[in-house]
Order: structure tokens, then sequence, then C-alpha cells
């Protein structure tokens, strides 16, 4: 059985976007409505919170080791020590209520970023691809796009749209539906895949973290003590630590009180090991 820990217990309103950085042994994410970096030193057990100026919601390796952000007003890259965000580019600018919400670096040094509606309020989101720093439309009418993984080929891409509950796969330059999810599975949210293939789903209304095969089949569960999962990844010196992000954003009081650790970073000891994020070949400016 895995059992997951509470690393950092830092009572996130929505935990997301984390991404392990190998040049610093440390993993980096965020809490979307806190409007903060946080930080994880696996080795001393470290943490950190650093505020910024507006909601951000993932995070990105670009290959000169910059951290680029996904943002409220489109893509940016931001300094961890200091904080100090410079805009790149803005995929929706006309599109009022409309933010930037997951995005993953592809095999081939192209960026993907997903869109969606603040509140999830109609399928206005889109799924782009930008290469060079240009964008190209990959899928339209999506309302909250999450879930980005690359099967460990590269030549795989997976994409959940979480109000609808589809699990998309992108190959050979082409869409299918992989799996929906309904309510014996509950609503997922982020996704990684390890090194065998495996896809590890969070679900953010069960307190789990299911593992499916790239044919979209549950074949294992784990239990985080947090109801709300929002995203995972794998990271530490082996690759072999889950780290589950978490929130607090649908809990009352009452419920935030009776759980201390809900908003916490999970971690998870797995014999698996996860794959090391690709990076962005973002043109220099």
């Amino acid at each position: 059985m895995i059992l997951p820990i509470c690393a950092d217990a830092a009572k996130a309103g929505c935990g997301e976007g984390l991404i392990w950085d190998p040049d610093r042994s440390r993993l980096w994410w965020v809490d979307i409505s806190g409007e903060a970096l946080h930080s994880y030193d696996p080795a001393t057990g470290r943490a950190t919170r650093l505020a910024l100026p507006y909601l951000i919601s993932a995070l990105a390796l670009d290959k000169r080791g910059g951290l680029l952000i996904a943002t409220k007003h489109g893509l940016g890259r931001v300094n961890p020590t200091t904080g100090e965000i410079v805009a790149l580019h803005d995929p929706e600018p006309n599109i009022p209520g409309n933010r930037l919400n997951d995005m993953i670096a592809g095999p081939d040094g192209a960026l993907w970023v997903g869109t969606m509606s603040e509140g999830a309020k109609g399928a206005t989101g889109a799924l782009y691809r930008y290469r060079g720093g240009r964008p190209d439309v990959m899928m339209t009418g999506t309302t909250i796009s999450n879930g980005l993984a690359f099967s460990p080929d590269g030549k795989r891409m997976y994409f959940i749209d979480s109000v609808p509950g589809v699990l998309h796969l992108y190959e050979n330059d082409r869409w299918h539906v992989l799996r929906r999810f309904d309510d014996s599975t509950g609503k997922a949210d982020g996704m990684t895949v390890d090194s065998h293939g495996t896809l590890w789903v969070a679900i953010c209304d069960r307190g789990q973290v299911l593992g499916m095969t790239p044919e979209g089949e549950v074949t294992a569960q784990i239990d985080v003590p947090c109801q709300i999962e929002t995203n995972c990844t794998f990271g530490g010196p082996d690759l072999k630590t889950l780290f589950i992000t978490t929130g607090t954003f649908s809990m009352s009081a009452a419920e935030k009180a009776a759980n201390p650790q809900a908003g916490g970073l999970f971690a998870a000891q797995m014999e698996v090991a996860g794959l090391p994020p690709y990076r962005v070949n973002w043109p220099t400016e």
C-alpha cells in the first residue's frame, strides 16, 4: 500500500502546477488562489513561499534554466528569488474572462498551454502549442484545460478537459478520446506519466490519485488524507517520489479545521520512477 505523507502543510487554496527542477534539486509548485510560488527541497525538507503580484497557475522550465509561468495575463518568466515577472505572450488578449491554466513542455521543446474561463463559466478555452514563441491552436471549446502529459517515448500526448471529464489522446497528429470520467471515477484534474507509461491522475473530489494504463484502464489507487487532489508529478534525485498538490477551495471553515493537512503538498514513495521534465525552447528575447 502506498501511503502519502504531508511534506509541506502549506494550506494552499488551490495547489497546482508542480514541476521537478533537476538543476536546483527542488520541486516548484503554485497556489493559484493564493497567488504564490512555492518550493520544496526533499533533501532538507525546507519549504518556501514567495508572494507574486497576481494569479499563476502552472510552471515549466526553459532550456536556459528559467522558470516559465502561466498567469491570468498570459505567459511570463519569473525570478524565483525576487518574484519579478517578465511578460512573454498572451494567446487570448481579446477574450475577457479567460486565463491560462495548465501547461507542459514537449520533447521537441514546444510549450503546450491550455486556457479556461475563470470559474469554468463556459467552453471558451483552448489548447495552444508554442513553437518559436508563436502559438498554434490545437483544440478549441474546452472548459477547464487541465492534465497534460507525454508518454515515455514522447509520441503520445494526453490532455484532460475536466468539466466534461474527457481524457484526450494526441497521436500521429490526430485527436482521440481515450476515456471519459464519471461518477464512478470522480473528476479528473492534473496528471503525470511514469517511466513505464502508467498515467497517474489526480481526482479532485475523491481524495485519490488513480493509476491508469496507456489505454485508460484503472489499475491502481492512491488514497490521500485530503479530499481535494489537484495535480501530481515525479521528483527527487531518483524520480521515485510522487508529489501531490491539494486544495481547500471548496471546504468550509469546519472542514478545514477538521483536516489541517488540507492544502498541503504530499509525497508518496513509488516503485517505478517518473520522467524528467522536458524544457521549453523559448526564443531569446
